[in-house]
């Protein structure tokens, strides 16, 4: 009677190994929700536009433009932004 439930055990955690080997190996492969930016250019990827906030504020940390001369430029992006991409609030675009 030993040996049957021994028997029996042993079947059931090769069923149960096996379905989780099973389940294991139909998953898709793990994609990247982005490419790594470090990667991009040695797998001929597309690279992102560049940012106009980033480069300006270099220049400011560089010392290539004043602070006035980046405050005026952040001045025009945010109204073209705002051109492009107005404010939504609850009660309207003017209130």
């Amino acid at each position: 009677m030993g040996a049957v439930l021994v028997l029996f055990a042993v079947i059931l955690l090769m069923k149960v190994v096996g379905l989780i080997a099973l389940s294991w190996l139909d998953r898709p492969a793990a994609t990247l929700p982005h490419p790594d930016p470090c990667l991009g250019p040695l797998m001929d990827l597309p690279l992102p536009p560049p940012d106009p906030e980033r480069s300006l504020l270099k220049s400011l940390a560089a010392g290539r433009i004043t602070q006035a001369d980046y405050r005026a430029a952040m001045a025009t992006l945010a109204a073209r932004e705002a051109g492009t991409h107005p404010l939504q609030t609850p009660a309207g675009p003017d209130s």
